[in-house]
């Protein structure tokens, strides 16, 4: 929406000295880590604590989701709760996702799936010309639609449906298939990123390539594998540095691009690239993500193998990277899921479970953990324990 820009930079602008990029936070001396609290031993139990610190502190009675805590005082009890914009909501149901594809999941994990994709059904606005996912339930104070929302929203439907076999979730999801395809430019192509047409983003084209992928190897219709393609080939063709694999953010109507470095653009890419892989068997398609992850490897890393403070992200990018590494194993890969999860665990997380946007520590301050931060967590521990047992989500990513 039109606050993330604003929001990432406020989030970051203490770490991003001008001029200095990432460099100084790469290069942040390590600081003494606090004493972890109890807490479950293994990997999945650890992603089961972190999801039922999610739901325990963001859901509400009625089963929707807030994107903080609840506030202390008597106004802000009042003024609470807030529901969450979807695409917090649909990063809360993806996680949800990642813990009952792992290893260990309990029963009750696949419930919560089809409970939170239920929930989406406020979101869904019928009064559009094409009916599409809006920023907030029952058409909220926006009106503008964005295409990177909806993808989001189409990945977890897939998911959904993966997960608990109730088939209007596939449906739904190819009704926002149907949306994406609106916003490819007529002129230059590319999806752009909302309805006002006028930057063409990563998270509205990679993303929706996998969405693609995903409904060809669920319903076989060569159009969807048509449009993975397409997509996946514009992408790669403006928004990626073909000599590193850098992934860049967004290009604008006058064709200057954004170069910012954002953790979850790497791993969409890579995670088109090796759905398309998995189903083409073109090694293009593998050597293109491999050259993302190479590029991931070396430059979205600090000391001791960390990844950078951009927890929600993250979250995304272990998603695909796990998806990659089922494609086509590189020990590099769980070891460095590892590595953060590891941390994440010992390092940032509140008594509670709640975990800092930095996995390197310290702890979260109280009531400063906002929904999309905690998401990410979930996702690299269920990532975590998915890795420990094998190669990844094995017989849902693929």
């Amino acid at each position: 929406m039109r606050w993330r820009r604003w929001w990432l930079a406020a989030g970051v602008a203490g770490l991003v000295a001008a001029g200095a990029g990432w460099a100084a936070v790469r290069h942040r001396p390590p600081v003494a880590a606090p004493v972890a609290a109890a807490g479950p031993s293994s990997p999945s139990g650890r992603a089961q604590a972190a999801l039922a610190a999610l739901l325990r502190t963001y859901r509400t009675p009625g089963g929707m989701l807030t994107s903080s805590p609840r506030p202390g005082g008597v106004l802000g009890v009042l003024r609470w709760p807030h529901p969450t914009a979807v695409w917090g909501y649909t990063w809360a149901l993806a996680a949800a996702e990642d813990v009952a594809q792992m290893p260990g999941a309990p029963a009750s994990a696949k419930a919560t799936v089809r409970s939170l994709a239920d929930g989406l059904a406020p979101y869904w606005d019928t009064r559009a010309a094409v009916p599409a996912y809006a920023p907030y339930p029952h058409g909220g104070p926006h009106t503008t639609k964005y295409y990177d929302d909806n993808a989001w929203a189409g990945l977890d439907l897939v998911g959904a449906y993966r997960l608990t076999g109730k088939r209007a979730f596939l449906t739904q999801a190819q009704r926002v298939m149907h949306y994406e395809k609106t916003g490819w430019a007529r002129s230059g192509g590319g999806i752009y990123w909302n309805d006002k047409r006028l930057t063409r983003q990563t998270p509205a084209n990679a993303p929706v390539a996998e969405l693609a992928a995903y409904l060809y190897l669920e319903t076989h219709r060569a159009s969807y594998l048509r449009w993975a393609e397409r997509i996946y080939a514009w992408q790669e063709s403006t928004l990626v540095n073909p000599s590193t694999g850098q992934v860049w953010d967004n290009i604008d109507r006058g064709g200057h691009i954004v170069r910012n470095l954002w953790t979850y653009n790497l791993g969409t890419v890579m995670g088109a690239g090796a759905l398309l892989y998995h189903i083409t068997g073109r090694a293009s398609y593998l050597a293109q993500a491999r050259r993302t992850e190479a590029y991931t490897l070396a430059n979205a890393l600090r000391y001791n193998g960390m990844l950078l403070p951009q927890a929600e992200f993250n979250g995304v990018l272990a998603d695909n990277l796990q998806l990659l590494n089922q494609v086509r194993p590189d020990p590099a890969i769980p070891s460095l899921i590892a590595t953060n999860a590891a941390s994440a665990w010992k390092r940032a997380r509140s008594a509670q479970d709640l975990f800092a946007h930095d996995w390197f520590g310290p702890p979260p301050a109280p009531g400063s953990v906002k929904l999309l931060q905690q998401t990410g967590a979930v996702r690299l521990l269920a990532v975590a324990a998915a890795l420990a047992h094998g190669r990844g989500f094995a017989g849902y990513a693929l």
